[in-house]
């Protein structure tokens, strides 16, 4: 009798989830070819929870009693019938590329039923030793449309926690959904849901699982999957060699090991004394590429036979090859075995009071309209793709735009355009197959700015600026506390923007973007600004990012790292920081960063991200176009009086030699180009010029004197 020793993960709660923080080294040999994660852990993890007795004694009773149940069906195949599992996913997510899609969700979902039916095309090309054995598994996969309360839902949850990067410890995820998730507040029973949880982090894996067991209590989350974004579905954050992770991750789900058996070591020639307890697959000491004559033992057993001659079987999903198409009928009777069986809550998931429970035995109906962007913010001239998230079981859709081309769409995804700056609602009509519809807008929906942007130079010393967001800035912040103006502290003048770090959460990411900038017509450009910034103690991590965007925001490239062995401009403190003086660095990003981001809709943006730190201060921001206006040429050599100014300004300044095409340009607190005027009287000595403005709004404004040999400034307040 074969008895299998596959994923323990959770028998025992606090073996697994005791710590909080583990140094994790990823191990090269646990992963396929050409990637950097561990692709299951499964059985990895499993094995610390061996070495506990009684749990070992339990997991082996258990899977006695699953081989028992295995066993029959073998000898006496009944009717068969087709199980349906509900699913939810899961994504917890930190603002990030993390939290993926429905299509993305919906195409993962579509692949399961795809491959746990036989519905692939690939199974028809499997090497000719397996041909005819691919197997049709009678096990299909539907997202749920009722939550544990009985509420409507889409199947899907979203958490917003910097949790999502933090895997080594599954519970505290959970914990995270439980307490955080959009639909309902609490526990997700594992014996009425396959949970998925997609994170950014799953212990440095692909994905892992649990398989049967009493020892672990069936009821909690924890009987569910983890899997990273990236690794499911076929779209979005995913690729087809991807695709089939949650494939293989459902087949431990429901018993079955890696066809080399009980361990997570592809490649190891002990291997060979191992088996996955599947009597038509044979033993293999596993793969991680698709090597079509791999035979790796000497030892196989196919049916009960002992043979040497028989390739291994790597186009099973237990294998580690990208070439994965089939499972066995061995393996599908082992599955459903799990599926029938008690151990674990398996049986009572497909029951069909627990398919009424959770939606799946009855039509779906329409319950709530739902609409997503990939961005909300972005450029006149930009497409935007509006996606419907509507649930359940829509046939037909009525969008309409204002101000958009078109102004209106009645297919589910439409393109939209808009050529004017302003927010914009969005109207959406939904029919479901039953003929219930529902309405909904959505007020200011998305944001479009201007393109091209506001001309360089941009000086920001946030002085006429009450508060951020606004026309100029933007703030995200997902999780974290958020930038805001302040008086508290400043390099000059009397405000800065600071982000609150100390009391945000370790991971948590917070930006400041600026509006966008017309760089086209430069022949260079670069960004100064000034910091300050204080750890709490040695070992915090917090870090600094600066961004440029040469599209409008759509796609990011970072140009300057400060990290966190740099960052700090004062010493360490647990108390509050107002920053003066010497307490503020200046970082200047030189026109080299910048040379391919010459546009008309350019954008920055500063990233920081908490790693436990004090506060953090920000203020003047400078981009020029050619020459960048550095602190030292403002207010040293062009003079400004009164300041500030009600009426007339008196302006001077000195030069050595002529200057040519000499002028005057006036901008204000955010660069944008409020008069230019030329100097036709410029002479080698004193110059001294009065200018009106007293028609200027209240308000900082820089006065620059530009000319080819030289760019000086100097900033005034208009009162």
């Amino acid at each position: 009798m074969k008895i299998i020793l596959s994923s323990l993960l959770f028998i025992l709660h606090f073996s697994v989830f005791s710590q909080n923080s583990v140094t994790r080294e990823i191990d090269l040999s646990n992963c396929r070819d050409g990637e950097d994660v561990e692709y299951c852990k499964t059985h990895k993890l499993m094995n610390k929870l061996k070495k506990d007795p009684e749990a070992y004694r339990q997991f082996l009773n258990d899977q006695l009693e699953l081989k028992k149940i295995e066993n029959q069906i073998s000898n006496n195949p009944p009717n068969r019938v087709i199980y349906n599992i509900p699913l939810v996913f899961h994504v917890l997510h930190n603002g990030g590329v993390e939290n993926i899609s429905r299509q993305q969700i919906e195409d993962a979902v579509a692949i399961l039923n795809r491959d746990f039916r036989l519905q692939n095309a690939d199974a028809n090309n499997v090497q000719s030793t397996f041909s005819g054995m691919p197997a049709d598994i009678e096990i299909e996969f539907n997202l749920a449309t009722k939550a544990p309360n009985g509420q409507c839902f889409s199947g899907i949850t979203r958490t917003l926690s910097p949790l999502t990067n933090s895997g080594t410890n599954g519970q505290n995820q959970i914990s995270a959904i439980i307490s955080g998730n959009d639909v309902y507040n609490g526990n997700w029973p594992g014996n009425k849901y396959l949970n998925i949880m997609v994170v950014n982090d799953a212990d440095g894996a692909a994905g892992y699982t649990t398989t049967p067991n009493n020892g672990w209590t069936s009821s909690t989350m924890g009987n569910g999957i983890w899997v990273l974004h990236d690794y499911v579905g076929s779209i979005g954050t995913s690729d087809t060699y991807s695709s089939r992770t949650l494939t293989h991750e459902v087949g431990h789900w429901l018993n079955l090991e890696h066809l080399w058996g009980p361990n997570n070591n592809p490649g190891t020639g002990s291997s060979c004394s191992s088996d996955d307890y599947v009597d038509d697959t044979p033993r293999c000491i596993g793969v991680t590429s698709c090597n079509l004559n791999s035979n790796t033992c000497s030892n196989d057993v196919i049916d009960g036979y002992w043979t040497s001659d028989v390739v291994d079987n790597i186009e099973n999903y237990m294998e580690y090859s990208y070439c994965n198409k089939m499972f066995t009928n061995g393996q599908k009777n082992r599955m459903r075995a799990a599926l029938v069986s008690g151990v674990g809550g398996r049986n009572n998931i497909s029951s069909t009071s627990n398919l009424n429970a959770t939606g799946l035995n009855t039509t779906p109906s329409l319950c709530e309209v739902g609409i997503r962007v990939e961005r909300d913010l972005v450029c006149g001239g930009d497409n935007i793709q509006y996606f419907d998230e509507s649930y359940n079981n829509i046939t037909s859709w009525n969008w309409s735009f204002p101000g958009g081309s078109p102004a209106t769409s009645n297919i589910q995804n439409p393109f939209v355009t808009y050529s004017g700056s302003g927010s914009y609602d969005v109207t959406l009509e939904v029919t479901d197959a039953l003929g219930n519809s529902m309405t909904q807008t959505f007020p200011n929906f998305v944001s479009v700015i201007g393109n091209p942007g506001y001309p360089p130079p941009i000086y920001e010393g946030f002085e006429t600026i009450s508060s951020i967001p606004n026309n100029d800035w933007t703030v995200s912040n997902p999780n974290g506390p958020g930038f805001e103006v302040v008086s508290t502290a400043f390099h000059t003048g009397s405000q800065s923007v600071k982000l609150d770090n100390s009391q945000g959460t370790d991971g948590s990411i917070d930006e400041l973007i600026s509006n966008t900038i017309d760089l086209s017509n430069s022949a260079a450009a670069s960004i100064s600004f000034k910091y300050a910034f204080a750890k709490r103690n040695s070992g915090n991590t917090d870090y600094l990012q600066v961004y440029a965007s040469k599209d409008c925001g759509e796609t990011w490239f970072m140009r300057k790292n400060i990290s966190s062995s740099i960052i700090s401009t004062m010493s360490n403190t647990n108390a509050g920081i107002i920053p003066t003086g010497s307490d503020w660095k200046t970082i200047t990003i030189g026109p080299n960063s910048f040379t391919n981001y010459l546009v008309s809709n350019f954008r920055f943006k500063f990233k920081f991200v908490n790693g436990g730190g004090n506060d953090f201060f920000i203020d003047n921001i400078n981009l020029s176009g050619s020459v960048t206006i550095e602190e030292s040429v403002i207010n040293e050599k062009l003079k400004v009086n009164p300041n500030p100014v009600i009426d007339n300004l008196n302006i001077s300044f000195y030069t050595v030699s002529n200057l040519t095409n000499p002028a005057l340009e006036l901008f204000d607190a955010m660069g944008r180009l409020v008069s230019s005027k030329k100097l036709n009287n410029v002479v080698i000595g004193a110059n001294q010029i009065e200018m009106p403005y007293s028609d200027l709004d209240a308000g900082w404004y820089l006065l620059v004197l530009k000319s080819q040999e030289k760019t000086i400034a100097n900033k005034f307040l208009k009162k």
